[in-house]
């Protein structure tokens, strides 16, 4: 989705240039820009800013690119949407997350305009397992599927904050859409040695996913956060990503959506008087109806409605 699409709001603000002299850095890379085509100069910016980080989606133009990348604090991220670009003699294009720790000298070619995110999280992310060195800047090559699903949690993400009108109601669901997209980095980023089980340790896991489906049965209408449920257990997030991914070969954040998708799905099976599509997907910890009935119908092969309608159908007479 272009970012000239997105429209302003009381929560997404929306910067545009068409003058470079006029042009100002992001908060997040920063840096000292030397236009490649000044006269086709044209920079879009929206900016999300919430209290977990800030977020940065940036229709770029063609450009070099100077800068000491990174954040003093958490960690930072670029994903592309549509990118090609070579940084510091590496090539990124559409497959290639990068992820900086601390401050790192960047030299950066776009040779034409480039969409992508930049974010930085307030927090390091370690408890993740994410990126584990203390500075520096990784090329974290990614497989389509992950990607897909990570640029869909982005543009959700703006696309929702492009519409609030209500700060508000657009709290209730930062939580949330911020976890798919926490959720999708998880998936993308952990290294491929992470799930590697020692001795013994995997009736740990199944112990710990144990408690999350009595944590889980018990929820109701409360949304699961892999953070809150590390704390509770008094482990990591890693190790609760490990144990989703040991028992049930999927990850943390997977495995609690498709349990609440699943019990949604019973309650729209039966059909009981009075139901709605909507009361069914609150009462299981959905509050995004947009995101829900796309991961509903990906799911089950169809959507919310036509599971409650084909289950209200009266039964066929018998002459």
């Amino acid at each position: 989705m272009p970012v000239r699409w997105l429209k302003p709001s009381r929560i997404l603000s929306i910067e545009r240039y068409t003058d470079f002299d006029a042009f100002k850095p992001s908060q997040v890379l920063g840096g000292t820009s030397t236009p490649l085509a000044p006269r086709e100069f044209s920079l879009s910016r929206a900016i999300l800013r919430l209290q977990d980080g800030l977020f940065v989606l940036q229709r770029t133009f063609a450009r070099r690119l100077e800068a000491n990348m990174g954040t003093d604090h958490g960690i930072g991220l670029a994903i592309p949407i549509a990118c090609h670009s070579i940084a510091n003699g590496r090539e990124i294009d559409n497959s290639t997350v990068l992820v900086v720790r601390g401050k790192v000298p960047a030299t950066v070619i776009e040779h034409h305009p480039n969409t992508y995110l930049m974010l930085r999280f307030n927090s390091d992310m370690h408890q993740r397992g994410w990126a584990d060195f203390e500075t520096g800047l990784a090329f974290v090559r990614l497989h389509d599927a992950p990607m897909q699903r990570l640029r869909a949690a982005i543009l959700d993400m703006f696309c929702l904050a492009s519409a609030s009108t209500d700060p508000r109601q657009f709290e209730a669901l930062n939580r949330p859409i911020q976890e798919s997209l926490v959720g999708s980095l998880d998936e993308a980023l952990l290294p491929a040695d992470a799930l590697a089980l020692r001795r013994g340790s995997f009736d740990k896991h199944r112990e710990l996913v144990a408690r999350l489906d009595e944590v889980a049965a018990l929820s109701g209408t409360t949304s699961l956060y892999s953070d809150d449920l590390a704390t509770a257990f008094g482990v990591s997030v890693r190790t609760l990503q490990n144990a989703a991914q040991a028992v049930h070969g999927m990850s943390l954040h997977h495995y609690l959506r498709l349990k609440r998708l699943w019990s949604t799905r019973m309650q729209l099976m039966a059909g009981s008087p009075g139901m709605t599509v909507k009361a069914a997907a609150l009462a299981n910890g959905f509050s995004h109806m947009g995101e829900f009935s796309k991961s509903y119908k990906a799911t089950f092969g169809e959507t919310p409605s036509e599971t409650l309608a084909r289950n209200r159908r009266p039964p066929a007479k018998r002459f």
